[in-house]
């Protein structure tokens, strides 16, 4: 745990005053991320930002604000689609949906070619690459990785998949999921958290994420504040967390409390109905001001990067002007909206009626291009198509997956200490085979060797 243990001494040097909070809740002193905390220091990074805001126009700033989703499909409709996106509205980032991986590297050096200002790729791989890219590694999902005890491993694990994340020209990586997964019927988060314990969880999310950052990519916790306690998925519905304050900061909050004073550097903001945070019926968290910049930013003493969640979800898609409302709520990026060209010029008009101020602006894009320098965007970076399978598969990154796997074996019982087994003892053992014939037929030999 010595690499972690470093972390956390770089993080006391970076912890900052305390911030106003709540009038019912204390608030959390607050911590400058540990990705940037040199970088504000950096003489040169606010050089380039200031050259950077001096060159944009204000929609071009609002611009910086969105991150579009797009297919990794090279057809001519889906370049054009990029092409509007990155050349005449300026997104800051992008997101692609799965498919090939060479399609989806292709396409990031075209829109890196045509970008103004670098574009921010951001990525959904929970458990790596092969989340969304075929061909990749597959690692473990969250709930296998729970089981492993010693978290040197799973930062290990996060400290590959920022690797493999770089080698595509990924800067952002959309996880961990820091939900505790206590309801059984649970239909979208499950195998997605690490588990039902809100400190395993924690302590998860952190050694993940320090890899993760610590390779150079941001990490961003996920679903604020919670989403591990429904029976309701956000993309097709709004999810409502019924829980008492008190419930909240025990169980959902936990995690996401943890990785803040960890110093991690993004959060994503679900679409949930939270009564006990936000009175005002059917609005989503990640329109909610109370949630986002009550609770995240003012109470819990965030000063990272924040995301909404994908605005095209059921979860929120009903509102009106979805981008303008999360801006307004405190996010600092929306996520995926759904007509790129209506959602912005709804930005555009609030700030000429005075309902979102040009300095509100100013501040979320600085801190935006503030990101991007420190995630190595300062120069428009190109991504090698030759030899991308061979380094993003290694020998020692199939050698890290059965590590995991091994490590996550867990022993419920073992009556009469049957286990460990010994071939080279007589012993007598009956095999049950549940399944498809000949699955256990590697097992089986082993067993009678």
């Amino acid at each position: 745990m010595k690499i972690l243990s470093s972390i956390l001494t770089i993080l006391c040097l970076c912890s900052a005053t305390r911030v106003a909070g709540s009038t019912q809740h204390t608030s959390t002193p607050a911590v400058e991320p540990l990705l940037v905390c040199k970088a504000l220091q950096d003489e040169e990074c606010r050089h380039w930002v200031d050259s950077v805001m001096g060159g944009l126009s204000l929609q071009e700033k609002v611009g910086q604000l969105f991150i579009y989703t797009i297919a990794p499909i090279d057809t001519k409709p889906n370049v054009d689609l990029l092409h509007d996106a990155v050349e005449t509205y300026k997104v800051g980032g992008l997101l692609f949906s799965g498919g090939k991986t060479e399609t989806q590297v292709d396409l990031t050096n075209r829109a890196q070619k045509m970008a103004k200002v670098p574009v921010m790729i951001t990525f959904d791989g929970e458990w790596g690459l092969a989340m969304r890219l075929r061909g990749t590694p597959s690692f473990p999902r969250n709930m296998i990785l729970g089981c492993i005890t010693d978290n040197q491993l799973i930062y290990e694990y996060g400290s590959e998949v920022a690797r493999q994340c770089r080698q595509i020209g990924v800067q952002v990586n959309f996880a961990p999921v820091a939900d505790v997964n206590i309801n059984p019927k649970n239909p979208v988060i499950n195998t997605r958290s690490f588990g039902e314990d809100p400190k395993l969880v924690a302590d998860k999310v952190i050694a993940y994420a320090y890899g993760l950052e610590g390779g150079g990519v941001l990490s961003v916790c996920k679903h604020f504040p919670g989403h591990g306690d429904t029976d309701v998925d956000s993309h097709k519905a709004l999810p409502v967390l019924p829980f008492t304050r008190e419930r909240m900061d025990s169980v959902e909050l936990y995690p996401f409390r943890q990785a803040i004073r960890a110093g991690l550097g993004g959060m994503m903001v679900g679409h949930l109905q939270v009564p006990a945070i936000e009175p005002a019926s059917g609005l989503p968290s990640s329109l909610s001001r109370n949630v986002v910049q009550g609770l995240l930013t003012d109470e819990l003493g965030f000063k990272g990067l924040k995301f909404t969640d994908a605005l095209a979800m059921k979860g929120v898609a009903g509102n009106g002007s979805v981008s303008l409302r999360a801006l307004q709520a405190g996010n600092d990026m929306v996520l995926a909206p759904r007509n790129l060209k209506d959602e912005i010029a709804a930005v555009m008009q609030a700030i000429e009626k005075g309902q979102l101020s040009k300095e509100e602006i100013e501040s979320k894009c600085r801190k935006v291009l503030t990101y991007k320098y420190v995630l190595g965007l300062k120069e428009k970076p190109f991504v090698q198509l030759s030899g991308l399978a061979q380094r993003i598969d290694r020998p020692q990154t199939r050698d890290l997956i059965r590590r995991l796997n091994q490590a996550a074996i867990t022993v419920l019982n073992n009556k009469n200490h049957i286990l460990p087994l010994h071939p080279d003892k007589e012993q007598t053992i009956a095999l049950l085979e549940v399944g498809k014939p000949g699955e256990t037929e590697v097992f089986a030999k082993q067993l009678s060797a």
